[in-house]
């Protein structure tokens, strides 16, 4: 028989690992989550008429390292493409009757869920259509003001603001691009 000594200590170590345990999953998924930088493509695929087109296949090109996501298209017509890293993107479509679409120009910021609806033209699949004006991105999903600062724009601030790369280096969403 085990002493009520010896079973307090038992159930307090238990009580300490299983908290050891919890808190070291839980700063796991925090820092898994501030290491991310990806924004989320949806839309939907129409034909001139407004119809839906159903079955189109949908590619997300990243243009400066060829990184492709594919999605398809559902009976009504809409697509997510969901987690892509950030950067400049080429959506390219295509259907069986309709000339293909591509549009370049596309810029995903962190965080940003972009709706970009799509109009297919009837046509040989031979045929492209090249959108090259980029659209405004327009957050769809949720209410926030937030803004991308790059490099030259920190580098233009008074000495004083200088502090400010380093507390933007330790923020959660905070990624410094360099080119």
């Amino acid at each position: 028989m085990v002493s009520p000594r010896i079973r307090v200590r038992l159930c307090e170590a238990l009580f300490s690992g299983v908290i050891a345990l919890l808190l070291a999953a839980g700063m796991a998924y925090r820092c898994h989550a501030q290491t991310v930088a990806v924004a989320d493509v949806s839309g939907i695929v129409a034909d001139q008429s407004g119809s839906a087109v159903p079955g189109a296949t949908v590619r997300m090109v990243q243009t400066d390292k060829e990184f492709v996501r594919t999605a398809v298209t559902d009976s009504e017509g809409r697509y997510v493409v969901p987690n892509l890293p950030v950067g400049p993107y080429r959506l390219e479509v295509r259907a069986a009757g309709f000339k293909d679409y591509s549009q370049s120009g596309i810029v995903l910021q962190v965080g940003r869920n972009v709706q970009q609806n799509v109009s297919l033209q009837v046509g040989a699949p031979a045929e492209t259509v090249e959108v090259v004006a980029a659209a405004g991105m327009v957050e769809t999903t949720q209410n926030g003001v937030g803004q991308v600062i790059d490099e030259r724009r920190i580098n233009n601030l008074p000495l004083q603001a200088a502090r400010l790369m380093a507390r933007l280096t330790f923020s959660t969403a905070a990624i410094i691009q360099t080119r």
